[in-house]
């Protein structure tokens, strides 16, 4: 054999490993239990391959040189489980809201048992660890895991589905997981059929370098209606969102709870806001601006002579315009006037539940009404949206000091 045709050997054989390696993929049917009502498939290889994509052709809007720092000798968790091409998360039929599992295999037992020491994991029995620290909550089966989360109350929830899957053996259908990877998506996310939907629907979100686009069919039962709103907004704020008046109906679906979490979070009653005659609500906010605020402080010298200390202080604060349209708005007016909402100022009347910036109370006619900030300005309206809700975010605009209030491993993503 020639030296050509070695070498069209070797290429060869490079692109069927490359092919393998990038694109081929295949995945587990049977760690998904038969009981799951939602299903997650993150599809490991097609994110790779994307993120791979915009590095190699915008290098220099990427932060790569922590990942070659880490130490090898370290255990984590790439050491102790295999990476599948497809993730499936899943939460089953009848268990809490935040009760959601995965299943891996383990890759090396050894590392594996020297992470469960890394991770101060606590042994609950032969099968089970759990860290309260990573929340985490294991059930170990041979060289599988199921993983849980560890806030969970009720612990043998997690025990039921090791249950169903390792003993009972019941998986969810082929044809299920098949409909969930046909998708051909970054990430997709199967319902199935409940009260609220007619029939089965699969969520699908997928991102390039400049955006991040979730599409579904969802289909509700009759008694859900919906009412859709032209929204007119900005494509250059920082974040803009839009959703009309959810029906009696659907916003009963929120429990007390939920209502009560929501008003503590916004100092505010939402059942005092979200009125049935209201149409619809939007959010525009154009940026985190920054503002310097002096404070003045006094020393005295060592002849007891007043000094004047000024300190300045560079403030985060963001510029937003919140609308409230409907016919409703005379009856949110008087509720926030009755319970000290509002507060009468030079500068117009004060909105006194957001704390982070100045914001003011208007109303430009019995239908509609505003919060904004005193350091909005109005951009042009060029982009508009047929929908019930919708949510525009540049990332690029948001100011780094947010970013670093995350957790480390997601600011390092």
């Amino acid at each position: 054999m020639n030296k050509k045709k070695w070498l069209l050997l070797i290429l060869c054989v490079i692109l069927v490993l490359g092919y393998i390696k990038l694109f081929y993929k295949t995945y587990n049917k049977n760690i998904v239990p038969k009981s799951a009502d939602y299903i997650i498939a993150i599809d490991v290889k097609r994110i790779t391959n994307t993120i791979l994509w915009n590095i190699i052709t915008t290098p220099s809007q990427w932060k790569i040189g922590g990942i070659f720092l880490e130490s090898s000798s370290e255990i984590n968790w790439r050491n102790m489980v295999k990476i599948p091409d497809y993730i499936f998360i899943f939460h089953t039929k009848n268990q809490p809201a935040n009760a959601w599992y995965t299943v891996l295999q383990i890759k090396n037992e050894k590392d594996f048992t020297k992470g469960l020491h890394h991770y101060y994991f606590q042994k609950l029995n032969n099968n089970e660890y759990i860290s309260e620290d990573a929340g985490i909550h294991i059930f170990k089966n041979g060289n599988q895991v199921l993983v849980g989360n560890a806030s969970v109350e009720n612990k043998k929830y997690l025990t039921q589905i090791a249950e169903e899957l390792f003993t009972q053996k019941e998986y969810i259908s082929k044809e299920i997981l098949a409909k969930t990877i046909d998708a051909q998506s970054h990430i997709a996310m199967y319902i199935e059929e409940n009260n609220f939907l007619q029939q089965d629907a699969v969520i699908t979100a997928n991102f390039t370098k400049h955006q991040l686009e979730i599409n579904g069919i969802i289909n509700p039962n009759k008694q859900y209606s919906f009412t859709e709103n032209n929204f007119n907004y900005s494509d250059s704020s920082l974040l803009t969102f839009g959703f009309t008046q959810p029906t009696p109906t659907i916003y009963n679906l929120l429990s007390t709870n939920s209502k009560s979490d929501i008003s503590k979070a916004t100092n505010l009653n939402i059942d005092s806001v979200f009125l049935k005659n209201n149409k619809w609500y939007s959010l525009d906010l154009a940026a985190i601006k920054l503002r310097a605020d002096s404070a003045i402080s006094y020393t005295y010298d060592s002849n007891f002579n007043k000094v004047e200390k000024v300190v300045v202080n560079n403030i985060q604060e963001p510029a937003f315009h919140f609308t409230i349209t409907g016919d409703s708005i005379t009856n949110i007016y008087n509720y926030w006037q009755h319970n000290n909402k509002l507060e009468q100022t030079n500068a117009g009347q004060l909105f006194l539940p957001m704390p982070f910036v100045k914001s003011y109370y208007s109303q430009k006619n019995n239908n509609e009404l505003n919060i904004t900030s005193a350091n909005y300005q109005s951009a042009t309206a060029n982009k508009n949206i047929n929908c019930i809700f919708f949510l525009n975010i540049l990332f690029p605009k948001i100011p780094e000091i947010l970013f670093n209030l995350l957790p480390e491993n997601i600011i390092k993503t």
